[in-house]
């Protein structure tokens, strides 16, 4: 899977946003056709579009990452989700997975 990292800095006292819907709609406008299959918010704890959730089984994503059913998210991504493009936004601690 290919990365890409866009860094927003703004002066003067203004921010940019950390809204996940707004920098969704960043990250496909950008990489247009490209769409949205998964994130990980790093500001939210790990929120994040779990596919071992949906079916009902253990979140293996947030376990230590010493445990044995540790995955890290970007392997699940790629694997199940088949994303081909994670985009970091460091300032919002968000990653966005596109297909």
């Amino acid at each position: 899977m290919d990365h890409a990292e866009i860094n927003i800095k703004a002066e003067h006292g203004f921010r940019a946003t950390e809204v996940i819907a707004d920098l969704r709609n960043v990250a496909e406008v950008l990489f247009n056709p490209l769409k949205l299959v998964g994130f990980w918010d790093r500001q939210a704890d790990g929120m994040h579009l779990c596919p071992q959730a949906e079916l009902g089984r253990q979140c293996p994503h947030k376990l230590p990452p010493e445990d044995p059913g540790f995955i890290d998210y970007s392997v699940t991504a790629d694997e199940y989700m088949r994303a081909v493009l994670e985009v970091d936004f460091p300032h919002a601690g968000l990653v966005i997975y596109l297909k």
